[in-house]
């Protein structure tokens, strides 16, 4: 699996801490890293604070730019039309994500590309809720 995909599942892992729905973002410019983020909905009651988002945001900031041009997202859900929407703005070129979201896949946009490997975010998903309804 691509090492920036691993770091997106490492991000995903610190949602758990706040019962947050487990998805990690982490966005790279010429091969670094540049920011991270993950979901904390639950966290700050805030309905838009996904993982991609709290990325996007702690990018422009370090850039002082709301433009990402040369910038990719890798993040491990499939990005929501809201945060596709963000993305576009924020000019990020490419997504890479790792799970499909089934219900609401008719993303078909140039700039997403699913990951082979998909897995472990899957996998990470599927735990979550599956423990939920415990």
């Amino acid at each position: 699996m691509d090492k920036y995909m691993e770091l997106a599942l490492k991000e995903a892992k610190k949602s758990l801490k706040t019962d947050d729905v487990p998805i990690g973002a982490v966005i790279v410019e010429n091969s670094r890293v540049i920011s991270k983020g993950h979901n904390t909905r639950e966290k700050k009651h805030v309905i838009t604070r996904h993982a991609e988002i709290n990325a996007i945001e702690k990018a422009c900031k370090k850039k002082k730019t709301w433009h990402l041009n040369n910038c990719v997202l890798y993040v491990t859900l499939e990005p929501c039309k809201m945060c596709l929407e963000v993305i576009k703005q924020a000019h990020i070129k490419q997504v890479i994500y790792g799970a499909k979201q089934e219900k609401i896949s008719n993303l078909k946009d140039p700039i997403l590309i699913q990951m082979k490997n998909v897995e472990n975010s899957s996998k990470l998903l599927k735990n979550f809720f599956k423990n939920k309804r415990k």
